[in-house]
């Protein structure tokens, strides 16, 4: 990853960043990814484009009569691209597009079950963070409108509403930060299994295993941030979600509540951009996360 300003005499925009991520992982799962956010135009646009290939293979639960865990693997490429622009003040609006192709096969189905995704969508920022990077202070709010329309060639006719608030709150003499986040996904129409929301695959710690998947999900946490001395710090969270319409009925709208702890060390002392190690339990589940940047 690289951080760096595209315009050196443009002091107000944030550091652009551009980045690849390669991975292969022990379960025989790959993937490779490709992305950039640039910060343009004295912080006036901002434009996010990412795209990659992989084969992952992961698991989900049905409960009875089969009561048991089903592997799958999953073929994607995709693609992504938003663009906004600042409108008001903090606030930004823009476009978005993705594109996705799936192939997905279970050991019921073992023939592939593919789809072609095309959402065109709008996006609304308002950013009141102190920093984009490590904020001490501020807040953020951001709405994620996609449509899935059947005149753009999708099999899957579906709309995905997507909402996020960010609270930051500066802690010991603007040392240590309290973060929270409250987090909420709604699927609407005919979803393909790939696009099902799953607790822990972005936005709680402590689920690993896929267990709970549904066409919404919503969650809550909270994390300290210390920061002990020069570039070393630790964090502590706790949080809670839940998914409905459930893919097992007995899972909509159940309690997940998840907490854990890690470190941090700074690896770039100007935007305080970290790197570190979680480690999360939830309801018979827990996992282990290496990061980029902060979870929120």
């Amino acid at each position: 990853m690289v951080l760096f300003n595209p315009v050196k005499d443009d002091l107000k925009s944030p550091s652009s960043v551009f980045g690849a991520v390669g991975m292969v992982t022990e379960n025989d799962s790959a993937a490779l990814m490709a992305f950039t956010r640039l910060y343009l135009s004295e912080d006036r646009w901002r434009i996010t484009a990412a795209g990659g290939s992989g084969s992952i293979n992961f698991q989900f639960r049905l409960a009875n009569p089969i009561d048991r865990w089903i592997p799958y693997n999953t073929s994607a490429d995709f693609a992504y691209v938003a663009v906004q622009r600042r409108v008001w003040r903090d606030l930004f609006v823009g476009l978005t597009y993705t594109t996705s192709r799936f192939d997905t096969t279970t050991n019921l189905a073992p023939t592939p079950a593919s789809a072609t995704l095309h959402g065109i969508g709008a996006k609304a920022s308002l950013d009141r963070r102190a920093s984009v990077y490590y904020p001490r202070g501020g807040y953020q709010t951001e709405l994620n409108y996609t449509s899935y329309p059947s005149g753009f060639g999708n099999q899957f006719e579906s709309d995905i509403l997507v909402g996020d608030y960010t609270r930051y709150d500066s802690m010991r003499g603007d040392t240590d930060v309290l973060a929270s986040r409250f987090h909420a996904g709604i699927g609407l129409g005919d979803l393909s299994f790939n696009q099902q929301f799953i607790v822990g695959d972005k936005d709680i710690r402590g689920y690993s295993q896929g267990a709970f998947r549904g066409n919404s999900i919503l969650a809550a946490q909270t994390e300290y941030r210390w920061n002990v001395w020069r570039r070393l710090g630790f964090v502590g969270f706790g949080g809670v979600a839940t998914v409905f319409e459930a893919i097992n009925p007995d899972d909509s709208g159940r309690l997940l509540p998840a907490g854990g702890v890690g470190f941090r060390i700074t690896a770039d002392k100007e935007t305080h951009l970290n790197v570190g190690l979680d480690v999360a339990a939830g309801i018979d589940d827990w996992g282990v996360y290496f990061r980029v940047g902060e979870a929120f």
